[in-house]
């Protein structure tokens, strides 16, 4: 049976969540698990450049949880890296359940998730920005919103691998609040606004970031880890340094939305896995849950370990803490 340890969010990091939308977690990972990481990314990224991409091109990978070093891509310049071939990446793997992060993940959407996207990301030096302002979510409609609010359907963690400790380098650059307040009004004018959340033309701007009230460019050493609200605005400035930027980037979502980056996982993977990590890889043990709406314990053991009570005995404290509130 598993035992997990959780790292609870400290008041700190609450109030900046809600406030700001985001928080880093420094030292998310060793040394050690950085060196590990950065050589699997480095053999995803050659073998792409042996097969074409240009290496002063972005270089993108989806579901590298299933990526080994020699296998092999199909893709054109400036595209996202498809695996063709899977077999399970250890290094990548032992991310999906750190205790870094789940248990941060488990206290913001609940223990019912899944890991919906696992991406590997090289940005090397460039004059133009790296990615438009934007939110994420579905597309192309955005998650739905209410009076504005726009409830958090998944939680995004980004592990930095080489330090992006100042200014323009490719950095995460975000809006703090715009989760809750939305984009902010530019003095530019609605043209500027138009342009700089463009799919197609956010590159005709020279600094993407530049007169957008409250943008900040975050900064993190190698080892860090930055996790966001599905609903803020961010975007990629441009990388003027001499590094090419390294990160990971782990989608979690409430086990009934569709995997992101794959519809199925491959049998050698889930072999290798405890239950916990068979539930966040989204293999469900009983195949009528509605779509993952309504799980058992045995489809999601994350809940009782980390709720300490089943799932049922959760649901009953759900509604109860909702009821009380209304009776006050």
């Amino acid at each position: 049976m598993d035992t997990m340890t959780f790292q609870r969010m400290s008041p700190e990091q609450r109030q900046q969540w809600d406030e700001d939308g985001y928080l880093v977690i420094k030292n998310a990972l060793s040394a050690e698990e950085v060196g590990e990481l950065v050589a699997e990314v480095d053999r995803l990224d050659e073998a792409s450049q042996r097969l074409g991409r240009d290496p002063n091109t972005q270089f993108h990978a989806v579901n590298i949880i299933n990526a080994a070093a020699e296998d092999l891509f199909q893709a054109e310049p400036g595209s996202n890296g498809t695996i063709l071939r899977h077999e399970p990446c250890e290094a990548f793997l032992n991310l999906i359940d750190h205790p870094s992060h789940l248990g941060i993940v488990c206290e913001l959407i609940g223990a019912a998730i899944q890991l919906c996207w696992s991406e590997a990301m090289v940005r090397p030096p460039s004059p133009t920005p790296g990615n438009r302002w934007h939110k994420d979510g579905s597309k192309p409609y955005y998650f739905a919103s209410v009076d504005r609010l726009t409830p958090l359907q998944w939680a995004r963690i980004g592990f930095f691998l080489t330090d992006v400790d100042r200014p323009d380098m490719g950095n995460f650059t975000v809006v703090p609040g715009s989760h809750r307040n939305g984009f902010p009004k530019l003095s530019q004018g609605l043209e500027h606004a138009l342009t700089i959340t463009s799919y197609t033309r956010f590159k005709q701007v020279e600094q993407i970031d530049a007169g957008v009230p409250g943008a900040r460019q975050v900064t993190v050493r190698a080892g860090d880890a930055v996790l966001f609200h599905n609903a803020l605005w961010h975007c990629v400035p441009p990388n003027r340094s001499q590094v090419r930027r390294k990160n990971l980037w782990y989608v979690y979502t409430p086990v009934w939305q569709r995997l992101g980056d794959r519809t199925e996982n491959s049998p050698e993977l889930l072999a290798r896995c405890s239950a916990v990590r068979r539930q966040l890889l989204g293999a469900m043990v009983d195949p009528t849950t509605n779509g993952g709406i309504h799980p058992s314990d045995e489809d999601v053991p994350l809940v009782r370990l980390f709720e300490e009570k089943s799932f049922q005995q959760t649901m009953d404290a759900v509604d109860q803490e909702y009821i009380r509130a209304t009776q006050r």
